[in-house]
């Protein structure tokens, strides 16, 4: 049998028989309650009460210390609970409250991940896995929709992603790579590790042109070195790429390593991706038609503080530039994943 977190990558979800709870509705305080999926994982809960309110409970290992303690919006909310058992034996659960029956699919969402993550061995305890997962959802139960991404937002994206899996992970691996990927939570760069910062800009413009915001983007980092990445797309409706499927392929490329899984999808839902626009996000199919990494350094093509011999003046601010790279030859490392990978190994050492 295919473990859940292969059958989630696959788009082929186990299903939640919430039916089967309702047909046998509780009284009073009680809760029906059933295994979320059957034969998988006996800790792993769902219930409702007489109210057919939907809930998720998780049983905390008796070895395991801790409260879990989450803040709760208009349409979840978690707390930690005691039950005890016929014989008088106490078990902790955390249990998660769907408050607003719109969110019913995202808590079936929620309680996949936290079977697919305790499945999987995820080694950083029941209750921070439970709260990595809520993490990336609490923009969703906050009620506040992040709407569609721009299509040069989309564009950027798919560059972050198509980096990320293409070239970076081969060398350092679907972990690491995951870990380095921090321009959706504001870093300087979209990628950084102790000493190497990369910028990665996508472009569908004929010329090829990226525009840079700021004198900081291509600035090296403190005693470290500077990568650019530049990928060229054009939208093409017979093109195989699109910003679902480098999301998709990056998420089978993770497979089954939970902790990568969940950094990843909480930096995708950093970035403005919301899972419910993903027919319209599919209308942008892309074609590749260049990818080039350079090492910024010395005279490459570029605006930094140092670029002016004074400060600048008083109420200048928010510059922005087009950058054009046919002139920066003499900075490409590479043209492809293969020939970087002598250049990535001993910067990423």
């Amino acid at each position: 049998m295919a473990t859940v977190s292969a059958m989630m990558a696959a788009g082929d979800r186990p299903l939640l028989r919430w039916d089967l709870l309702e047909a046998q509705a509780p009284t009073g305080e009680r809760l029906t309650v059933r295994e979320a999926v059957a034969g998988v994982r006996h800790d792993v809960l769902i219930a409702i009460d007489a109210s057919h309110r939907r809930y998720i409970l998780v049983e905390i290992p008796m070895h395991e210390p801790g409260e879990i303690a989450e803040r709760s919006t208009r349409g979840l909310a978690v707390q930690t609970v005691v039950f005890k058992s016929g014989d008088g034996q106490e078990s902790r659960f955390v249990e998660i409250a769907c408050l607003d029956p719109q969110g019913h699919a995202a808590l079936d969402t929620i309680a996949l991940e936290v079977v697919a993550g305790l499945e999987s061995g995820a080694s950083i305890g029941c209750v921070r896995l439970i709260q990595s997962v809520l993490a990336k959802w609490r923009l969703f139960w906050s009620g506040l929709s992040q709407g569609l991404l721009s299509r040069n937002q989309q564009i950027g994206l798919f560059g972050e992603l198509w980096f990320l899996s293409r070239w970076l992970a081969p060398f350092v691996g679907m972990g690491r790579a995951v870990e380095m990927w921090r321009g959706p939570v504001g870093a300087r760069n979209d990628f950084e590790t102790p000493r190497l910062g990369i910028e990665v800009k996508a472009t569908a413009r004929i010329d090829g042109a990226h525009v840079i915001h700021g004198l900081e983007q291509l600035l090296e980092p403190a005693g470290g070195s500077l990568l650019l990445f530049s990928l060229a797309v054009r939208e093409e409706a017979s093109a195989e790429n699109s910003l679902p499927s480098v999301v998709a392929s990056t998420r089978q490329l993770i497979g089954e390593d939970h902790l990568a899984m969940s950094t990843f999808d909480s930096m995708l839902f950093s970035s403005g991706y919301d899972e419910r626009f993903v027919a319209e996000y599919a209308k942008y199919q892309f074609r590749v038609r260049g990818e080039n990494l350079y090492h910024v350094k010395d005279n490459f093509p570029r605006l930094t503080p140092s670029s002016f011999l004074a400060a600048l003046p008083p109420g200048v601010g928010n510059i922005e530039y087009e950058l054009r790279l046919d002139s920066a030859g003499s900075w490409l490392l590479a043209s492809n994943p293969s020939d970087a990978a002598k250049q990535l190994k001993g910067l990423l050492a």
